[in-house]
């Protein structure tokens, strides 16, 4: 923003009004940059959704590793996950983002002198969670250009799923 013209007691009442008036719309202007504002949102919902895709990923090979999936969930998990990836990077290319832009490691978020703590993945973290079940709380606010414009007031219980439906049906009905 540029500087602001001051009031001298020489001016008139009008033109103080007038100067007012030009400084109360200058304080309500906000300089967006569409194209930059465009691609940081693109990059956070690209980041969120290969971010859902790789722990969906780990818990799939988890239960395919434990012989819950049949050959055609299987079969059809694989495919999904193609194209999803694919579709994320078909994406990220028209915004010209690199894979690693993407990448949500701990070293990114947390600062540490620890090498092993800069290259865990916050996916790798997300999965132990599921694996061993917990319970999350927490508040987030969403922001553009510094106004709040969301809040969500979180509390999850998140575990993975162990055993086939069926097997979870059978158990819910008296026999």
């Amino acid at each position: 923003m540029g500087k602001r013209p001051q009031a001298t007691r020489s001016q008139t009442n009008e033109e103080k009004v007038s100067m007012a008036k030009t400084q109360l719309a200058e304080i309500g202007k906000v300089n967006i940059d569409a194209q930059k504002l465009q691609s940081g949102l693109a990059k956070l919902v690209l980041t969120l959704v290969d971010l859902l895709r790789q722990v969906l990923e780990k818990q799939a090979q988890r239960r395919l590793e434990q012989g819950t999936l049949t050959d055609e969930e299987t079969e059809r998990l694989g495919l999904a996950f193609m194209q999803i990836k694919q579709t994320v990077g078909d994406v990220a290319r028209k915004f010209d983002f690199k894979p690693e832009d993407l990448n949500l490691n701990l070293g990114s978020l947390i600062p540490s002198e620890s090498q092993a703590l800069r290259q865990t993945s916050l996916v790798d973290i997300i999965d132990k969670l599921l694996d061993r079940g917990t319970v999350i709380g927490g508040q987030v606010t969403i922001s553009v250009a510094d106004v709040d414009l969301i809040a969500l007031n979180l509390l999850a219980s998140l575990s993975s799923v162990r055993a086939k439906k069926s097997k979870r049906v059978r158990k819910l009905v008296p026999q």
